[in-house]
């Protein structure tokens, strides 16, 4: 390894896989080369490297501090117009614009985990929407068997539960 060692390559490989941005620097202590050689294959091979910088999990923490500035010179423009009696509708209209590009952004900068999140957002909407439904259902069935004269019609439903 060039005078590398082992524990130093081993170091460096965890730190990789346990979500270290990848640096050339970085790189080239895990695969036991130099950084200047890296480069220069990288460059050779046209190799698309990406910065630490613009990764999703950064982006959105740049869009998250970008909207609370945005939202603090919002609250505070609030603040001076209700002081001064009157409000710089130019300067709110901005603020407002500037707000829904970063939100616009968020929707379109994929950030791990968010996915899965709305995944079971979604699941139990439609797991409370399918309950009340099944509940009405039931309700119904109770209805429509008092109407008819049976006998399994219960407040509760539990003769049109047993009956299913």
């Amino acid at each position: 390894m060039r005078g590398r060692s082992a524990a130093a390559a081993t170091r460096a490989m965890r730190a990789l896989l346990e979500g270290e941005p990848a640096s050339f620097a970085l790189v080239a202590e895990a695969a036991g080369r130099t950084e200047k050689y890296l480069r220069r294959l990288a460059k050779k091979e046209g190799w698309r490297v990406v910065d630490a910088e613009t990764s999703p999990e950064m982006m959105e923490r740049r869009r998250v501090a970008l909207s609370d500035c945005l939202m603090e010179e919002l609250e505070a423009e609030f603040a001076h117009g209700r002081a001064a009696g009157k409000y710089d509708k130019n300067r709110i209209d901005a603020l407002s614009s500037m707000l829904r590009m970063i939100e616009k952004l968020g929707e379109m900068v994929p950030v791990p985990g968010r996915a899965a999140q709305e995944q079971n957002k979604s699941d139990a909407e439609l797991a409370a929407a399918l309950a009340l439904i099944d509940a009405r259902i039931v309700e119904l069935a109770c209805e429509l068997a008092a109407a008819m004269g049976g006998e399994g019609a219960d407040e509760d439903g539990a003769g049109v539960a047993a009956a299913r």
